[in-house]
């Protein structure tokens, strides 16, 4: 397992950040820089987000604790981008961003990986791996938090739920006005992930605390032209840590064919309630475009490049192709309980070497077009729901019952992204002993 002690420095006080990154457009700025929000009521006008907005302001005076005052005398709690005029959680200037993408092609489940994964962590983390996971700022999650209640909590009614998939010019966008011309920005997650008392590297919590920035943008943000200056929702992609695409096996007519007659998943049948398909290939060479394009990088393979892991969504309706059963959760305690846990790391390699056989073996241009952008590449078989959809009965869509949801894997991919790339959050176990 990872030791922190010969490379960590000593324990070190809270202190603000030289400089922090707005979640919303990306400006870096310097923590004096920041504007405050108004509390006043009367206080209305704001140059960038209109008539209807609080001001913002640079301030001059403060009260004991540190907040701003207003030109009406109130103290203030809130901050905001100097650039977007958009809020920001004030533990940005004390704790660094983890970015991490979500990319895929419209109607691969995002959104339901998204709750599922979200969902799931909040329980994994503090659970196995010492580490609370919180919402750095609550109203920013707010989409989320409705995604994760109607999976897990519309229980006991036998209803059919649905999450409607996100649209470009959906009102999860930020739009402000910058020079006289609107800009879409897309609307961040952030949770705050901190160690618990009881981590082994508790002593070291300053530098082990990260807040991590997640992004759903919707599936037609990443065809080729969508990627404009007034819209630049998938410009996140440039300052990744590590990159998700969710590939969708559904989609494929030739893993429709290898599956036909071994799931009852409506999915992966050829009726009209499908969309049409979209070559996932082509959305991953054009991500592949942009990361190069705001990077700068040449077309060689990046040495440095974040990691990719290619999340194989809906594995309840195709596993049976890798041969495998049942999913075991990926840890193994490292203590006297399953309260302090490791990655174990070569569990997943061997899982994502027997998914890439797969993937290889039935969709090769897939494979080819991920391996051009990194060779750091995972591939991550997982289930949001665990089940297949039904059709709901009020709407005639596909959806799930909450009753019946039993999501696998979905965590593996973010604790895979923290594990590689940072030292000490979730401890990996370099050799496996478990019994296969």
């Amino acid at each position: 397992m990872d030791s922190l002690d010969s490379f960590m420095p000593k324990p070190k006080t809270s202190r603000l950040r030289t400089q922090v990154t707005c979640p919303h457009c990306w400006h870096v700025f310097t923590p004096d820089q920041v504007l405050w929000i108004s509390e006043s009521p009367d206080l209305l006008g704001d140059s960038r987000l209109g008539e209807t907005a609080l001001q913002r302001f640079l301030p001059h005076r403060f009260d004991i604790h540190a907040n701003a005052i207003d030109a009406e005398g109130f103290s203030c709690t809130k901050t905001a981008c100097p650039h977007c005029h958009l809020v920001l959680p004030r533990a940005l200037f004390e704790m660094p961003l983890f970015f991490l993408s979500i990319v895929g092609a419209p109607a691969a489940g995002k959104s339901y990986f998204l709750a599922s994964m979200s969902w799931q962590l909040r329980k994994t983390l503090p659970k196995h791996f010492q580490y609370n996971i919180s919402d750095t700022l609550p109203e920013m999650n707010l989409r989320l938090h409705e995604y994760e209640s109607r999976q897990f909590f519309e229980t006991g009614e036998n209803r059919v739920v649905t999450i409607e998939k996100t649209e470009v010019d959906s009102d999860t966008n930020n739009t402000v006005v910058i020079n006289g011309r609107e800009i879409a920005y897309p609307q961040p997650f952030l949770f705050s992930l901190t160690p618990t008392r009881a981590h082994t590297h508790y002593r070291y919590r300053e530098q082990l605390q990260q807040i991590l920035c997640l992004y759903d943008n919707a599936g037609e943000s990443y065809l080729p032209g969508e990627d404009k200056a007034l819209l630049p929702l998938t410009q996140h992609l440039a300052r990744s840590r590590a990159i998700l695409f969710l590939y969708d096996p559904t989609q494929d007519p030739r893993f429709r064919k290898a599956c036909r007659g071994h799931t009852n998943d409506p999915q992966m049948t050829d009726g009209t309630m499908r969309r049409s398909p979209v070559r996932q290939e082509l959305i991953l060479s054009e991500m592949t475009h942009r990361v190069r394009t705001h990077w700068g990088w040449s077309s060689d393979l990046q040495e440095s490049s974040p990691p990719l892991i290619v999340v194989v969504a809906k594995a309840d309706a195709w596993s049976h192709l890798l041969g495998h059963g049942k999913f075991v959760p990926p840890w193994r305690s490292v203590g006297i309980d399953d309260s302090y846990c490791a990655l174990d790391m070569p569990a997943v390699l061997q899982m994502s070497a027997r998914c890439r056989k797969l993937l290889a073996d039935m969709v090769p241009e897939f494979v080819g077009t991920a391996e051009l952008l990194t060779k750091n590449v995972l591939y991550i078989p997982v289930s949001a729901t665990g089940i297949a959809p039904t059709v709901n009965p009020e709407t005639g869509t596909l959806g799930f019952r909450p009753d019946d949801i039993r999501p696998f894997w979905v965590e593996v991919p973010l604790l895979c992204s923290l594990t590689l790339q940072t030292r000490g959050m979730i401890p990996q176990l370099r050799r496996s002993n478990r019994k296969r």
